[in-house]
């Protein structure tokens, strides 16, 4: 099996993230919610590249694991790669983040913003995967 959907997936990720968190979308929001500030964001924008590596490499790591278990459940089509990125959303990431929501005191409104994050590079990953 070709490793090249599992990186293609994985930019999709990493680009969806760049433009979901960019501050004309949800990324001003995330940064009041954090405690970013514009300056912390700055100081942190030197290790900007590192920072996408290490996203990137994570995001590879998911879609492996994703495409991994669409194999293993036999997967073939875009609409049971979208049911199945739903399914992982609503069973396995929703769940996570919202224990960090609680435990961590965040509004509603970011846990919406993070997991709907997740609901697209889920569904997008999936289709990729399953293409």
């Amino acid at each position: 099996m070709s490793i090249w959907p599992v990186i293609l997936a994985a930019i999709s990720s990493v680009l969806i993230g760049a433009l979901w968190y960019h501050p004309r979308l949800f990324g001003t929001m995330w940064m009041q919610e954090t405690g970013v500030t514009p300056e912390r964001a700055e100081r942190g924008a030197r290790y900007k590249h590192v920072h996408f590596l290490l996203g990137f490499l994570a995001a590879c790591i998911t879609a492996y694991v994703l495409r991994e278990l669409m194999m293993h459940v036999g997967i073939k089509t875009m609409t049971q790669a979208i049911g199945f990125a739903i399914v992982v959303w609503i069973g396995l990431m929703a769940p996570v983040s919202a224990s960090a929501f609680l435990w961590e005191h965040r509004s509603f409104g970011f846990y919406m913003v993070n997991i709907s994050y997740w609901l697209l590079v889920s569904v997008v990953m999936c289709t990729i995967l399953a293409v």
